[in-house]
């Protein structure tokens, strides 16, 4: 029988991004992890983010991911070279700030673009990441955050989009190997862009999976249902991460099953004992 070997997160944007109140949760669940957005810190001066992690340290809660902002111009593989460069500038901004968090990683799309790779050009997509990355690892490495890079949602006029297959990222392992550059694998984005080949995603990420966005469907959008209400192979997830002994926290990215949108506690309590039924199905 497999063993689990993470520990779990939550989100800090719920409750209109109160920490307080995630904290809470945090606390009703012991769960002692959590991926910050910049909602959760915006205008705050570095004493001020100093506090907030010496708070959360004394809370036993550690920032274990914190996702970079995703607007429609957030595009770090853009054809635009003045769009992508100020991109690169932004992420590098909001990497600094989880870095002096203490997050590990930083959750990166590799684009927002939303056309078919292959149309536009899957090789263009490729050369302007590269020289993303080419400029953010330096970055990741001083404040001491890995970039993971998260598979996207098929995209319009079919699919296709770019990162939304596994062949896109089993190629990015096999071309850009710095160690400051991870995955991070999305169960409801998979599902949705691969369906029944969701798996090959994850496959394709390996061991790199550096962090994981826990969310189900029904395959035919990301409505972003609690773990265990939706199609995803959690047996699959649960497996592979458990073979990888995988041991940081794995991030519920979704609300709780329970009445909202002031999420009673007793709703997150029971939300984390219903993904611990899924991980004991899985690797029993």
């Amino acid at each position: 029988m497999a063993e689990k070997t993470w520990t779990w997160a939550f989100v800090g944007t719920f409750y209109d991004s109160n920490l307080d109140r995630m904290i809470e949760a945090c606390h009703t669940c012991d769960v002692k992890a959590l991926e910050l957005h910049p909602s959760n810190v915006e205008g705050l001066r570095d004493a001020e983010l100093v506090e907030l992690r010496q708070r959360l340290d004394g809370e036993g809660i550690s920032v274990s991911s914190f996702h970079l902002p995703y607007a429609a111009v957030d595009d770090i593989a853009s054809f635009y070279e003045f769009k992508r460069s100020a991109t690169v500038a932004k992420m590098s901004h909001w990497m600094r700030i989880a870095g002096k968090l203490d997050a590990r990683v930083v959750v990166q799309h590799p684009t927002t673009d939303r056309d078919p790779a292959v149309e536009n050009g899957l090789d263009r997509y490729f050369e302007q990441i590269y020289h993303s990355l080419n400029e953010l690892v330096p970055v990741a490495r001083e404040a001491g955050v890995i970039i993971g890079l998260e598979n996207m949602t098929p995209g319009e006029s079919g699919g296709g989009r770019f990162f939304s297959e596994a062949e896109h990222i089993a190629r990015l392992s096999r071309e850009y190997s710095a160690e400051e550059v991870g995955f991070v694998y999305d169960t409801g984005h998979a599902l949705y862009s691969a369906g029944s080949a969701a798996i090959d995603v994850l496959e394709a990420m390996g061991e790199r999976v550096a962090a994981w966005h826990l969310a189900d469907n029904a395959g035919d959008r990301d409505s972003h249902l609690a773990p265990g209400r939706g199609e995803v192979d959690w047996d699959g997830v649960f497996r592979f991460a458990a073979h990888i002994g995988f041991s940081h926290p794995i991030t519920m990215e979704t609300a709780p099953w329970g009445a909202g949108p002031d999420y009673a506690m007793e709703s997150w309590k029971n939300s984390i004992l219903e993904l611990e039924a899924l991980v004991e199905k899985a690797l029993v």
